[in-house]
This record gives C-alpha cells, sequence and structure tokens, in this order.
C-alpha cells in the first residue's frame, strides 16, 4: 500500500513526474490548487462574470461544471451557466445529454441545448452521409469540430455569456498542438492558449481552459471522488480522426519518460509567446459575408461547409 506524502493515510493518486503519492482529501486539495492557480495566473476570470460552460456530459465537462458551481459560491458576482450542443450522433449524444440533463436537475444550473439539426440543418450522421454522397473529402470530426465552435460562440452570445470556459486539459491541449504541427497548420497555434479571443470582436466571446494545466487522469480522478459517473459513450467517429492516434503516441511516450506532456505544453506556451498569444490576424477577427459571425477569413469555414452540403447556395 502506498501512503499519502502528506498525512500518511492510503494514497489514491500517484504522481509520477515527482513520485508523490496523495489521499483523497489531498488530492482534492491539490487539484483545487491548481486549477485556481492557472485562473489567477493567465487572468480567466474578472470579478464579475457570466459564464457558461461548454458541456458534453463526459467526465471532463461536468468535473469543470462542477468546481465552477462550487467556486460560484466564494465569488459573488458570477453566474455559471450551462451550453450542450447536440450534434446529432445517434447512439452516442443521447446517452450522454441524458447525464448531463440528471446533473444539471440534480445542481439546479440554468442551461441550454443547441442541436446541429435545428441550427445548422442537418445533424452530424446525415453530414457524413450527405458529405460521402457528394464525393467531400472531410471526415466527421471536420464537420463536428467546425460547426461545434460555430455554436458554441454563437449561442453562448445569444445567452449573454462574457466568457466560455471548456474542460480543454492538458492532454487535450497538446494532442491539439501536435496535429496542428503535423498538418502544417502553425497559424492556429496561436489559438491554443488558456484564454482566446483578446483581439475584440463585436460578436466573439472569449474562451477560457481552466483545466489547462491539469491531466486528463486527474480530471477523471477528481469527477470519480466527487460521485461524478457519466456513463462511458464513445463517440463513434473518434478513432477515424487523427487525434486518437497522436493521443495514444503521446501517452506510450508519457509512460516510458514521465514528465513528456508537461515539456510539451511548456514548448506550446513558449511558441504562443514568440508570435503574439491569441492574436487572430493584424487587425482582428473579421466578419464572415454570408452569416456575419466572426471570421479568419471573408467566408468562414461553417459557410464553406454548408455550402458543399448544399445547405446554402455558393
Amino acid at each position: 500500500m502506498v501512503n499519502c506524502v502528506v498525512c500518511g493515510r492510503r494514497a489514491v493518486y500517484i504522481e509520477r513526474s515527482s513520485g508523490y503519492a496523495y489521499c483523497e482529501r489531498h488530492f482534492l486539495k491539490l487539484f483545487s490548487r491548481r486549477v485556481k492557480r492557472t485562473i489567477r495566473k493567465y487572468g480567466l476570470f474578472r470579478e464579475r462574470e457570466d459564464i457558461v460552460v461548454a458541456v458534453s456530459g463526459g467526465k471532463d465537462s461536468l468535473a469543470l461544471l462542477h468546481f465552477l458551481l462550487k467556486l460560484s459560491k466564494k465569488v459573488r458576482g458570477w453566474r455559471v451557466r450551462a451550453l450542450l450542443i447536440d450534434e446529432g450522433i445517434s447512439g452516442y449524444r443521447e446517452v450522454t445529454k441524458k447525464d448531463f440533463i440528471k446533473f444539471a436537475e440534480e445542481w439546479g444550473v440554468e442551461y441550454r441545448i443547441a442541436s446541429f439539426k435545428e441550427e445548422v440543418g442537418l445533424s452530424l450522421d446525415e453530414m457524413v452521409e450527405e458529405g460521402r454522397r457528394r464525393g467531400l473529402p472531410y471526415l466527421p470530426c471536420t464537420y463536428c469540430g467546425v460547426f461545434r465552435r460555430y455554436l458554441l460562440n454563437k449561442v453562448a452570445r445569444e445567452m449573454g455569456a462574457t466568457v466560455l470556459a471548456t474542460a480543454h486539459n492538458l492532454d487535450d491541449v497538446i494532442q491539439t498542438y501536435v496535429m496542428n504541427v503535423i498538418v502544417n497548420n502553425l497559424d492556429k497555434l496561436s489559438r491554443l492558449g488558456p484564454k482566446t479571443g483578446v483581439v475584440k470582436h463585436p460578436k466573439f466571446v472569449p474562451k477560457v481552459k481552466p483545466f489547462y494545466e491539469v491531466l486528463e487522469k486527474e480530471v477523471a480522478l477528481y469527477a470519480v471522488l466527487n460521485n461524478i459517473y457519466p456513463s462511458f459513450t464513445e463517440c463513434p467517429y473518434a478513432r477515424l480522426g487523427v487525434r486518437w492516434t497522436i493521443r495514444e503516441m503521446i501517452n506510450k511516450l508519457e509512460e516510458k519518460h514521465s514528465g513528456i506532456k508537461h515539456l510539451t505544453l511548456r514548448s506550446l506556451l513558449r511558441i504562443i509567446s514568440l508570435i503574439g498569444g491569441s492574436q487572430e490576424g493584424e487587425g482582428g477577427p473579421a466578419t464572415c459575408r454570408l452569416c456575419g459571425e466572426p471570421s479568419a477569413h471573408e467566408v468562414c469555414r461553417a459557410c464553406q461547409l454548408k455550402m458543399g452540403l448544399g445547405l446554402i447556395r455558393p
């Protein structure tokens, strides 16, 4: 049996990079301290905020919602609500949506659910099928990523959010970092900081990542220790994307060389500092001439995909 380095009780977590072990009580203290330090270090929230948490119904997003709800009891100027995007993935989203609604009702959380079908015109399953029929080269994750980001910003703004909090943890961030380097999307690295949206656009809701410096396994343990047990349901499209392979590769590296993940995050932060933080291009983000939403180009990526799927005219 391994004992807690602080109190000597039975440990529930061993931090491989340091070799320190922690009992339930001291792990939760460590986790809370690290997340609060991230919030302070990067200035993620102000004293008065209308925070909308992007949720999926999985362990990470429910853990973030739980953490911010508890923290908001100590910060009177915070209002915390939730937003779930229903992509329309058969056999998957119905399960996670049910888990989220159960949690929201237990905690009395205000929330909104927005669907691809209602907001865009097709569910993700229908997009994948239509894309194949039209011979489009996109994987399901392309449609999902573009339209999720599009709707999270649009609907959070409609809810009156001053900031959108996402549950991206250290693992998520470095996986995206490596993906962008491999496919030569170096211009997107500036968006991988703990806070994006520094360059103002009247329709852009700033995004923050409170779990930026904690590992995925630490978030999972926080959820378990707080009795958050969502159903383990894997997205049927997950293994089709490059991310899945990169995730396995990084996890294997971490097993052999403990601390690789934290070093990779430091590398990313160094690059972001060199290229100018979360700038979205000289003069700030543009406005899509078709939908009026913030965009890096004259026509946003969401509208480009809509045109390809025949949802709007070119």
